[in-house]
């Protein structure tokens, strides 16, 4: 999956300029928020692509389960209903690859890998200063699989973990609404 998503971020990048130009003087921006960071390519007034990176840590301290962390890699691609670089509505869809760690009580740890897709409704503010924030939310959908556990204990904390996974794996409304800040150049 690494392998196929570095080959369409590369091919993005390398054909976008074939098949999109900005008329706008702003082609790039890059955006950041707590845990994710993104550099993005508009192919034209109302469209743009990229890639993102990051990595969440959550204190969870529920179900025998005290830790997750995710990193992750993906790429996006927005379509803005009036503009990119204007205030506007948008929908971003984000499609990543990554790993989980979930460390339980006992100190056993579980280490997932797996793929997730995310579609976004959002509203952007652009300002005169090249500055922008977008806020949104929506459903999110992620496929887990166990690569290793290393087992402290025989609890059997396994499964909470099994469970949470399982409960993560589609949310209507993602858990955390999107907010990235950014600067077009």
């Amino acid at each position: 999956m690494k392998n196929l998503l570095t080959s369409i971020i590369l091919l993005l990048f390398l054909t976008s300029p074939l098949f999109g130009q900005s008329s706008e003087d702003k082609k790039f921006a890059v955006r950041t928020s707590i845990f994710a960071h993104a550099l993005t390519y508009n192919l034209d007034k109302q469209n743009g692509v990229g890639f993102y990176f990051g990595q969440l840590s959550t204190k969870i301290n529920e179900d025998n389960i005290e830790k997750g962390v995710n990193s992750f890699i993906g790429v996006n691609y927005g379509y803005a209903f009036d503009c990119i670089n204007c205030d506007s509505f948008s929908i971003l869809t984000l499609l990543s690859t990554g790993n989980a760690t979930f460390t339980t009580d006992d100190g056993s740890t579980y280490n997932y890998s797996g793929w997730g897709i995310n579609v976004v409704g959002a509203y952007g503010w652009y300002f005169e200063n090249d500055l922008s924030v977008i806020l949104g939310i929506g459903p999110s959908y992620g496929s887990w699989s166990k690569e290793s556990e290393n087992l402290k204990s025989d609890k059997g904390y396994g499964n909470d973990v099994e469970d949470r996974v399982k409960k993560l794996s589609f949310q209507p409304i993602s858990s955390t609404p999107f907010l990235a800040i950014g600067y077009s150049f």
